[in-house]
C-alpha cells in the first residue's frame, strides 16, 4: 500500500502543474476538396490515445465518407508526412498534385488505418478552405 502511494504521489503533483485544458484556441478547419470538416483536440484527449497530434473528424460529406471516413476518426497525417498543426493539413492539401489521392493516417478506437481520399477536381473547388481559431 506504501509502495502504491509512493508511487501514486509524484504523478499527482505532475498533473497538479498542468494548466487546465478547455479547449480553447483550438482550430477548425473545414476543407471543401476532401468534403470534411476538422477540429485539433485538447492535449489530454491526444494524450489518452497516444498521439501527439491530431484532427478529429466532426463532418464528413460524401466524397470522404466514400473513402471511409467516419466521425470521430483522428487524423493525424498526410501522405506520410505527420501532422504538428491544422495549417499543416491545409498546406499539404494545397500542395496535392491535382488528380492524385490524399493517403490519410486516420486512428480509428485502437487501429490505425491508411485511407485515400480523392480530392474534388480544382475547377470545381471553392477557392480555398477556412481555418478558424476559436
Amino acid at each position: 500500500m506504501i509502495r502504491l502511494l509512493a508511487l501514486m504521489v509524484p504523478l499527482l503533483l505532475l498533473a497538479a502543474c498542468e494548466p487546465p485544458d478547455f479547449g480553447i484556441g483550438l482550430a477548425t478547419i473545414e476543407s471543401k476538396a476532401v468534403g470534411l470538416g476538422l477540429r485539433e483536440l485538447p492535449r489530454a484527449t491526444l494524450r489518452s490515445i497516444g498521439l501527439p497530434y491530431g484532427l478529429a473528424v466532426v463532418r464528413v460529406e460524401a466524397t470522404a465518407e466514400s473513402a471511409g471516413l467516419l466521425m470521430g476518426d483522428v487524423i493525424y497525417g498526410v501522405n506520410q508526412s505527420r501532422l504538428r498543426n491544422a495549417v499543416d493539413f491545409a498546406r499539404l492539401l494545397a500542395e496535392q498534385p491535382p488528380g492524385t489521392p490524399l493517403a490519410l493516417m486516420v486512428r480509428r478506437g485502437a487501429r490505425d488505418l491508411y485511407l485515400a481520399v480523392e480530392p474534388a477536381p480544382p475547377e470545381r473547388r471553392p477557392a480555398t478552405d477556412t481555418l478558424l481559431r476559436t
